[in-house]
């Protein structure tokens, strides 16, 4: 799941950020029990993981990040580019949100009602203008990308025409997501015009699907890789009583020796104490090593407490 293998759309990224911000959240109410923390960090190196070693997230499969990244592609950095948003409906303040994120600037953004433009504009750093007005602020603008609802095409290709006399012929990338179509397709055969509309998108959307299903096996590598480490996580944390039991039979044993020894020796000076006290203390700590040691670095650790604990009879430190 935080891989975003179980995604609707493979590899989104949004889920990753969703588990962080949980355990964050579960974290400020005391609430995240250990066993749990380990298996959430776990899902977290595992997204990470496969979206840094696969290609999983980096290529658009969605029409409005479709349109961002072929944006960039066909007019190189967006940053500084004016851009003029058609619509004010979910999928241009999508696009707002993403082209946001490139330093495009400035933004435009018309709708039915200067209101209804100004809503979604104003916070997200656009200005709202009049559809009428668009003759105004189109020698600005480098890329249209429109998504209004409606029932007709808006931009004929004498507009366009208009358009490029005011803007000097410079290149201008119109992308038309609108359904039925913003843009008559004669657009197309303006000087100096790239028309691309949704059903380019999709193409490119679906093109990089495919590419993103093609990195699903070496995801689920990871995670297998992952979900093992998480289990011996969980497996040491829970050979741990088996290790603290472990190690107070084996002190007190060997306290239980030396006290009987120097008992039989109440003549012993300090120094000669000193000695027996450290030499049983390395004993035991020498013995001690081996056991754990194993517990530590068995493959099945449960498996390996369940053996200490009966052939060192912990049941009593345990209990």
């Amino acid at each position: 799941v935080a891989s975003g293998l179980e995604s609707m759309v493979i590899g989104e990224a949004q889920i990753l950020g969703q588990i962080k911000a949980a355990l964050a959240r579960a974290h400020a109410a005391g609430i995240v029990e250990v066993r749990l923390e380990i298996i959430i960090h776990g899902a977290i190196r595992a997204g990470r993981r496969a979206r840094n070693e696969t290609e999983l997230g980096r290529n658009p499969v969605s029409a409005g990040h479709a349109a961002v990244a072929t944006a960039a592609q066909l007019l190189g950095d967006l940053a500084g580019r004016g851009v003029l948003l058609v619509g004010a409906g979910r999928m241009s303040e999508v696009a707002l949100r993403l082209l946001r994120n490139r330093r495009i600037g400035p933004v435009y953004l018309t709708s039915r009602t200067l209101q209804r433009a100004d809503r979604v504009a104003r916070p997200l750093g656009g200005q709202a203008v009049e559809f009428e007005a668009i003759g105004d602020i189109v020698d600005d603008v480098d890329i249209i990308l429109s998504s209004s609802d409606a029932p007709h095409h808006l931009f004929d290709k004498h507009a366009v025409e208009v358009f490029q006399s005011r803007r000097g012929g410079r290149r201008l990338l119109i992308i038309d997501m609108a359904v039925p179509r913003d843009i008559h397709p004669e657009v197309s055969g303006v000087s100096g015009v790239n028309l691309l509309n949704i059903d380019d998108l999709h193409m490119v959307a679906e093109a990089n699907r495919v590419r993103r299903t093609a990195w699903v096996p070496s995801a689920e590598r990871i995670i297998e890789e992952e979900l093992r480490k998480t289990r011996l996580a969980l497996e040491a944390r829970d050979s741990a009583p088996t290790i603290r039991a472990l190690v107070d039979r084996v002190e007190g044993l060997a306290e239980t020796v030396l006290e009987r020894h120097l008992a039989r020796v109440p003549a012993a000076d300090l120094k000669t104490r000193a000695s027996m006290r450290n030499l049983a203390d390395a004993l035991a700590a020498n013995f001690l090593h081996g056991p754990i040691r194993a517990l530590r670095e068995s493959p099945d650790p449960a498996l390996e407490a369940s053996v200490m604990n009966d052939a060192f009879d912990l049941d009593r430190e345990l209990s």
